[in-house]
């Protein structure tokens, strides 16, 4: 089995959230947490791309915890969305250890690139 990378992953994850919020029905709250889980799983790979650009390992650093911060709030969308049984909910089981692994992934390099400051 070929091993993905952060980035890879952080991709693939991104997309995976898109096509899990398509099987979430219309009911009120909804579209709210739609949107916020979209676009809080959409800044990790984001950010991981401005990270691997940086200029410096500040700035390394910083987008790093920028990832780590829209994988956490993924994290609060995908449990609503458990906790609603909104969606999906194999793809949220699946989504959610997807998210707690890249928060591991990315707590990592950030500690590891803190060291080296």
């Amino acid at each position: 089995m070929h091993k993905r990378g952060i980035d890879d992953r952080a991709g693939v994850f991104f997309e995976d959230v898109v096509v899990f919020t398509q099987t979430i029905s219309s009911a009120p709250g909804t579209l709210r947490t739609i949107e916020q889980l979209v676009s809080a799983a959409g800044s990790v790979p984001a950010n991981r791309c401005e990270a691997t650009d940086s200029s410096s390992r500040r700035e390394f650093i910083r987008f790093n915890k920028l990832a780590l911060r829209g994988a956490r709030e993924s994290v609060v969308w995908l449990r609503g969305c458990r906790a609603g049984r909104w969606g999906d909910q194999q793809s949220c089981a699946r989504l959610l250890d997807e998210a707690d692994q890249l928060i591991r992934i990315l707590t990592a390099i950030v500690k590891n690139s803190k060291r080296g400051e």
